[in-house]
């Protein structure tokens, strides 16, 4: 197994010849440098200064954000990649090591209001993006997933299966082991240990998403986090401490688990079945119960036995 740092994160790879490791440390890293936020000289933060002008995007920028925005309209918001001035008013304008002071306090984030059905103009033939005035796009996660899924799909057609890349929590699975996949879920509150353990077959993407990492305090002493309910301006608060998705691709798994998190275990079932029928959810509430919905079955490689097991 291969491990390297990028976005932030810790990445993996298995099944890798030496030369496409080298080759994956570089695309994510090239990845990172495009798409963050936090540096004043990648693409993405020149496309967010824009003030609503067209801004012409690289192939990368502009298939990122398409895809991104796909989802947008495909959970009617719920999925938001256009947060970045809102994350910035919540306190989070800056890589999250380096945040040591609390945000002022704020009950509502006013930026959310004014984010509209089409808040990018997205033109195909010329690759230009025209953000709406005062929108700003952060694509956190998903920009992880996103390029993990895509240099899975350009190692698939150099002939490379099995294989699996791991990007800070989200992991692209191709091809099956002849043991199949059996994948660690992390244990919240015991770092060192797993939680549960899947076991799966055939190729797929796992998306795990928490609001219990990315915390801070504003200046009364409020807990606030990363994952925002657009529908509310404030930071999600379902019930659920952690969401394991399993999902045909991984972008598709990481849009899940964010827009469970924002809704809650009550709402799972019924929104998956609507909106990504081909999908499961393990879900972890505060009190360490579990709940589990979706098509989880159709990945099991537990031959006469379930899916996933509890780790105690």
């Amino acid at each position: 197994m291969h491990k390297f740092r990028a976005m932030n994160a810790l990445f993996f790879t298995a099944g890798l010849p030496q030369l496409f490791r080298r080759s994956a440390m570089n695309w994510f890293i090239y990845v990172e440098n495009k798409l963050t936020r936090f540096r004043p000289d990648s693409e993405l933060s020149a496309l967010n200064r824009c003030g609503g002008r067209p801004f012409a995007a690289s192939p990368l920028l502009f298939d990122v954000i398409s895809e991104a925005d796909l989802h947008y309209q495909k959970t009617e918001g719920l999925f938001n990649p256009y947060l970045g001035a809102a994350l910035c008013e919540l306190g989070y304008s800056r890589s999250f090591e380096t945040l040591t002071e609390p945000s002022k306090t704020v009950t509502a984030i006013r930026n959310i209001a004014g984010i509209g059905p089409r808040p990018a103009g997205l033109n195909r033939e010329t690759r230009r993006i025209t953000l709406e005035p005062g929108i700003s796009v952060d694509l956190g996660g998903f920009a992880k997933g996103w390029s993990a899924h895509h240099f899975a799909l350009k190692l698939q057609k150099e002939g490379i299966s099995p294989g699996a890349i791991g990007a800070g929590g989200d992991i692209a699975l191709w091809g099956t082991p002849r043991e199949g996949w059996h994948i660690g879920i992390a244990n919240l509150w015991q770092e060192e240990r797993d939680l549960l353990k899947l076991h799966l077959h055939g190729t797929l993407g796992i998306a795990t998403s928490s609001p219990m990492k990315r915390r801070w305090t504003d200046t009364d002493g409020k807990i606030l986090h990363h994952i925002l309910d657009p529908r509310r301006g404030t930071s999600a608060d379902s019930g659920l401490a952690q969401v394991t998705v399993v999902a045909p691709n991984l972008p598709e798994a990481e849009v899940c688990a964010k827009c469970i998190l924002i809704l809650g275990a009550a709402a799972r079932a019924q929104w998956l079945r609507g909106h990504y029928p081909w999908s499961a959810m393990i879900g972890v509430k505060h009190d360490r119960s579990i709940v589990v919905s979706g098509m989880l079955e159709q990945y099991n490689a537990a031959k006469g036995g379930i899916p996933y097991e509890l780790i105690s």
